[in-house]
């Protein structure tokens, strides 16, 4: 069964609430190239971050990779990203019922081998 959350771009409803977090980084000055979306900048971030490529391999439909690369760590650096999880999270809870009242984690760690090289004697 489809969620709203098997998506790799943001639907209509989950932008529209974000979309007001970007307002403050719009461009201010004219001339240029005409600016790429917020939107299609935003997905080709999540796109990025939901398959792991490089930068280089983000679909051009998303902008350049320096483009898109740049607006990731300006809203990074501003804490946009921490305020579209908590507006992901929240509407995912009101989807799905997302309990962190509960919350485990798994983890195994051993001590990586050294390798010594063989002197000469």
């Amino acid at each position: 069964m489809s969620t709203p959350y098997d998506f790799t771009e943001l639907t209509d409803e989950l932008w529209a609430k974000v979309e007001p977090l970007l307002d403050l980084f719009k461009r201010k000055r004219s001339g240029g190239p005409l600016p790429i979306s917020p939107r299609n900048i935003l997905n080709g971030i999540i796109f990025r971050l939901k398959t792991g490529c490089p930068w280089s391999m983000i679909p051009k439909c998303y902008g350049s990779k320096s483009t898109v690369h740049e607006h990731y760590r300006r809203w990074a650096k501003n804490g946009v990203f921490d305020q579209v999880l908590e507006i992901c999270m929240k509407d995912y809870y009101s989807h799905q019922g997302l309990h962190l009242s509960w919350q485990s984690m798994d983890v195994f760690l051993i001590q990586a081998p050294v390798r010594t090289k063989k002197r000469c004697s």
